[in-house]
């Protein structure tokens, strides 16, 4: 289990596994805080992995999934893991790594830790990756590091039946009710494309009434709001910080317009497919998932990433046509039952069992 991103994720598949007739059990997997130094990050790492052998003792698995990434830090504190456990208890188990995201260059890594130790010791002991899109897999077959029977994809679960409307949601931001809502939500660095947003949202609010929100923090959080500053916008755009996941809720419930121009190597980003689930109109790069269940113009208008024109263009389109944002609106809420707890564990149990059969 994850301890601060995914874990309603990782806790909802425990409980949909569990409905399908499984015994799960769950340990704590990530770094705590107040320890930032390797060698402290080593001893959690430790720690964690004696917490799982301590579990398995009575619990005896016959699968250990990770939440974890391939890339390097996830790679050596997975290795860590599974050789500790595998010296201390001898008994056989399959063990699942699902991918938050995935640095695929590091299968061509030719640094001695990964070449020689991280990656063979991870092939030889991994029984099934599973990826959260269709080009992470394709990608990792196509490198030939890992056999293509043990690699699959899979969905995160969104929690379709949270989204509900709220008649203050407007008044609560101090923003006008004839006015359409813009929403960004996710970590405020350049890579998610926020940049973009807050330059193309400058070239439209004129034309249009629309207002903007931005939820999340990040290191370029303060440079952002002094972007914002520069271009005219310090009362036009409504910032956030960061607030738990549970509470962004409302924010998909109750905007009309994601605006996510992300060009981070995402493999499932929440914040688009809380928005599918939400039924909201959807500006976004073609990257990863989003190709794997998006399409133009049913669900999303494609733009090009780091081109604020393009999504300038987009948002234009978009807020000159109801019928555009309706369509959206009505393919967005059926796609969005894709990725319901029941639907999504039933096709994990599939993966599942056939990784165990191998």
């Amino acid at each position: 289990m994850p301890a601060v991103h995914h874990v309603e994720i990782a806790a909802d598949e425990i409980d949909g596994l569990q409905k399908l007739g499984y015994t799960c059990g769950y340990f704590p997997y990530a770094a705590r805080a107040g320890y930032n130094s390797a060698p402290g990050r080593l001893w959690v790492i430790i720690q964690n992995a004696f917490g799982l052998i301590t579990i398995a003792r009575s619990f005896r698995p016959g699968v250990i999934y990770f939440n974890s990434r391939l890339e390097v830090l996830a790679g050596i504190r997975d290795v860590i893991t599974i050789c500790l456990f595998k010296t201390f208890l001898k008994y056989p188990v399959k063990f699942i790594i699902k991918s938050h995201g995935s640095d695929i260059d590091i299968l061509s890594d030719k640094g001695f830790l990964m070449s020689k130790i991280i990656l063979p010791y991870l092939k030889r002991n991994i029984s099934g990756w599973l990826f959260l899109s269709t080009e992470e897999k394709n990608k990792v077959i196509q490198t030939g590091y890992f056999a293509p029977d043990k690699i699959f994809t899979t969905k995160n679960i969104v929690r379709t039946g949270q989204f509900k409307p709220d008649k203050l949601f407007k008044s609560k931001l101090n923003i006008s009710d004839d006015h359409r809502v813009l929403l960004f939500v996710g970590r405020v660095i350049k890579e998610k494309g926020v940049f973009e947003v807050v330059e193309a949202f400058s070239r439209i609010k004129d034309a249009f009434k629309v207002s903007l929100v931005i939820v999340g923090w990040g290191s370029e959080l303060e440079n952002l709001k002094q972007n914002c500053k520069a271009l005219g916008l310090a009362d036009d755009i409504k910032f956030t910080g960061f607030i738990p996941e549970s509470d962004v809720v409302q924010f998909y419930a109750n905007s009309d317009i994601l605006v996510f121009p992300t060009f981070f190597p995402e493999g499932f980003p929440m914040a688009l497919f809380n928005s599918v689930a939400a039924g909201m109109a959807i500006v976004t790069t073609a990257t990863r998932a989003a190709k794997d269940f998006l399409s133009e113009p049913e669900n999303c208008l494609w733009v090009e990433p780091q081109n604020a024109d393009s999504v300038k263009n987009a948002l234009v389109k978009l807020l000159q046509s109801d019928v555009l944002i309706a369509g959206m609106k009505t393919n967005n809420l059926n796609t969005g039952h894709l990725f319901s707890e029941e639907q999504v564990c039933r096709e994990l149990s599939e993966t599942i069992q056939t990784i165990v059969k191998q």
